[in-house]
């Protein structure tokens, strides 16, 4: 594995709003990249526990989705010096970033569907419970529970405190996914592969413009 060593101060100082975006679009790459992968490993497992593992992995994914378009959105319109930055990128570069942006705005192309908003809110925040939205239907974990009402669940423990696995909460969390997820999932698919493929070139872009000798390759 080559590795591209540098003085963090540097390379990405703290004053430099583009050198903060590219930190977080870096912190957001590994996140997701290790979710797939997670997801990979899990291949065709018989494993009890591999159904739940896919269902929180997509969860993850999901809501990693919507913050890294929130993310960009909210940072091109504070800061001009980013709208510039990502102006100046490649085609390719700027397509890939329209493509996860467009993921959480109705009016373009990509957008997945107001799912994956309530989607973060519930995987990354865990579901509110409100005496009055309760009361009036509207509490998130109380239309879940409803919807998997008919279900049939379990849970399961081993002999140690670690084993202990609600099933039964993996398939409440599956009522806010799309009724159709197979298609909602290749969609995410499409989108993290861009979100990966932006944040490189972007990345190569920024390292590009620093003084030589900034960032030293291993030989």
């Amino acid at each position: 594995m080559t590795k591209i060593r540098f003085n963090i101060g540097e390379g990405f100082p703290a004053p430099d709003p583009i050198a903060r975006f590219i930190t977080v679009l870096a912190m957001m790459s590994n996140d997701w990249l290790r979710s797939i992968e997670d997801l990979l490993a899990l291949g065709d497992s018989t494993d009890p526990d591999a159904g739940g593992r896919r269902v929180s992995l997509f969860r993850q994914q999901a809501a990693l989705h919507h913050e890294a378009a929130s993310f960009i959105s909210s940072a091109r319109r504070r800061f001009p010096e980013v709208e510039r930055f990502i102006a100046r990128l490649d085609a390719e570069a700027r397509d890939e970033c329209e493509l996860v942006v467009g993921g959480v705005d109705p009016a373009s192309e990509h957008y997945h569907g107001d799912w994956l908003a309530d989607h973060r809110n519930v995987t990354f925040h865990y579901p509110e419970m409100h005496p009055e939205k309760a009361q009036h239907g509207q509490e998130e974990i109380l239309q879940a529970l409803e919807e998997a009402a008919e279900l049939d669940s379990y849970i399961a423990h081993g002999d140690s405190f670690g084993s202990v696995r609600f099933r039964f909460a993996d398939e409440v969390a599956v009522q806010w996914l799309p009724d159709d997820p197979a298609p909602a999932a290749e969609k995410l698919r499409e989108s993290v592969l861009a979100l990966s493929r932006f944040v490189q070139r972007a990345a190569q872009a920024y390292m590009e413009s620093r003084p030589n000798g900034t960032f030293k390759f291993d030989d």
